[in-house]
């Protein structure tokens, strides 16, 4: 098969290659958040910058400014809410401008409320143009957001839905 991403299939890359398109044009948000404890927030969003290109303060705030934490930039992850702290692995995921964000159950650790702010956060980021790839089993909590939908059984894609979901305005 083929995986296009930006109108290149990257199934004919080399290795070295899929490396730079990783890091030019994807972003990774995880369950586990895997923030470096002893890092700020800021800091924090500052590490994937250092891996991209060259960290900037200016655009690490305006990442954490994105997801609602700019006053929250000197915190240590300690200091933050689970929330907060999936919020700022977020922002590290933006701060590089991917074409692609993957999400691998980003809500799973989180309590209902928190999960919906996430989702909010994702709902806009994908409507700024951004594709969202997000593993989830939280079937409940997709279907309120407009998606194309993949089921699977672990082995196979069963089912595909694909929806739009009015603007709560």
């Amino acid at each position: 098969g083929e995986v296009i991403l930006d109108g290149q299939d990257i199934t004919k890359e080399s290795q070295n290659s899929l490396t730079k398109i990783r890091r030019e044009k994807i972003g990774l948000i995880f369950q586990q958040f895997h923030l470096i404890p002893y890092l700020t927030a800021l800091e924090n969003v500052m590490v994937a910058q250092y891996y991209h290109s060259i960290p900037d303060e200016q655009e690490a705030l305006q990442a954490l400014e994105r997801v609602g934490l700019k006053d929250r930039a000197k915190h240590l992850p300690s200091q933050l809410s689970g929330g907060e702290q999936q919020r700022v692995a977020i922002a590290r995921a933006l701060v590089n401008n991917p074409s692609m964000i993957i999400a691998d159950e980003p809500t799973g650790n989180l309590d209902p409320e928190t999960s919906v702010e996430v989702m909010q956060v994702l709902k806009e980021i994908n409507a700024s143009g951004r594709t969202i790839l997000m593993a989830t089993h939280d079937y409940a909590l997709i279907l309120k957001f407009p998606s194309k939908t993949l089921k699977c059984d672990g082995e196979r894609i069963f089912e595909v839905v694909q929806r739009r979901v009015k603007s709560e305005e």
